[in-house]
């Protein structure tokens, strides 16, 4: 299979991982694949370093003569279109006759029905949504265009088999950008609640800085009284090792996460999560089983969530195993891939993925 990528980003995104995870899956897997975005933009740069074929554009829609040397010099089967304007490009450049589109969304904006819907999905063979909430609203806005349809979750890596954390003190951990939707400022008001009746606790942050500070983030601890239980340690090199040095995972987003990496690399590693009800969340956190849900911005929800697993390590440990077994069974890499295939080998053959 032939498979091309086009993701017009302008920025590093949980849909661009999706479709950076989808393209090197696929190529590991055998497929020949090629991937389009911006110039000197993180998802074709990211591409490039993955060792994909690249094709870097500026304004597509004056460039399509390039585009489409480009197109047919690829010859693809399919071309998967990440946002809505690759969307309309890939439905342009390939027409009703040329290699099948799908479209694949795996951003939490809802969806809109413009004019022209009709024309795009009906150059559109199939659908794929990155959770359940995505295809709902997909459903109710162009399920009478009867494109066959199907949710795919992202998978990752297996990391291994899950080691137990440090001894001592309980670590709550969160990985996230620093920026307001991730909810920095509500987990640190939980956190300062919780250190009155856990003094041991502490908590470590780990994010670059988008369009929060750091030192905005320290001065907030310092005025709860907690700067010396916090340590926000930046951007680190290796994610993973940094989680494994946590008891308690923890994504406290105000809105966004159409798909959070950061929780399946938690239930991977065997570690309990405590996440809000936005987005993706609920569907890959099973209250009361792999962790705790709580609804965004509700401070006193989250650290009483946080505090039964602080003082409970049995639970965490049950807790943890059962997301690990959930990530085994729904967020692997190689069931990742094999959906993904499957479902383009279904648009090239014009059948249904469900």
């Amino acid at each position: 299979m032939r498979v091309l990528h086009v993701d017009d980003e302008p920025y590093d995104s949980g849909l661009t991982q999706y479709a950076l995870r989808a393209a090197r899956g696929m190529k590991a897997g055998g497929h020949a694949v090629a991937f389009w975005g911006l110039n000197g933009a993180p998802p074709l740069d990211a591409a490039q370093a993955a060792g994909l074929e690249t094709t870097g554009f500026r304004q597509p829609w004056l460039e399509l003569g390039v585009l489409r040397r480009a197109l047919a010099a690829f010859a693809p089967d399919v071309v998967a279109a990440h946002t809505g304007s690759a969307h309309t490009l890939a439905a342009f450049l390939c027409g009703r006759r040329g290699p099948a589109v799908v479209r694949t969304r795996g951003d939490s904006r809802a969806l809109k029905r413009r004019p022209g819907a009709g024309l795009l999905w009906l150059r559109t063979r199939a659908f794929i949504a990155a959770n359940a909430r995505i295809q709902a609203d997909f459903d109710a806005r162009f399920g009478d265009f009867k494109v066959p349809s199907a949710v795919v979750y992202e998978g990752m890596p297996d990391p291994g088999r899950p080691a137990p954390p440090p001894g001592g003190s309980p670590v709550v951990g969160v990985v996230a950008r620093l920026d307001p939707v991730k909810g920095h400022a509500s987990l640190l008001e939980a956190f300062g609640r919780l250190c009155r009746a856990l003094p041991d606790l502490r908590l470590l942050v780990v994010g670059r800085s988008e369009n929060v500070a750091a030192k905005d983030l320290s001065e907030r601890a310092a005025r709860l009284g907690i700067a010396d239980r916090v340590v926000l340690e930046g951007r680190v090199p290796d994610a993973l090792d940094f989680m494994r040095r946590c008891h308690i995972g923890v994504v406290a987003s105000l809105g966004s996460e159409a798909v959070s990496r950061a929780a399946v690399e938690w239930m991977a590693l065997g570690r309990p999560l405590v996440a809000t009800t936005v987005g993706c969340l609920p569907e890959y956190v099973e209250d009361g089983v792999t962790g705790r849900l709580v609804e965004p911005g509700d401070a006193a929800a989250l650290a009483e969530a946080l505090k039964g697993l602080a003082e409970d390590p049995l639970l965490r440990e049950r807790m943890g195993r059962a997301g690990r077994a959930r990530y085994e069974r729904m967020f692997r890499l190689e069931r990742f891939v094999a959906e993904t295939e499957r479902i383009y080998a279904g648009a090239i053959d014009g059948l249904s993925p469900r």
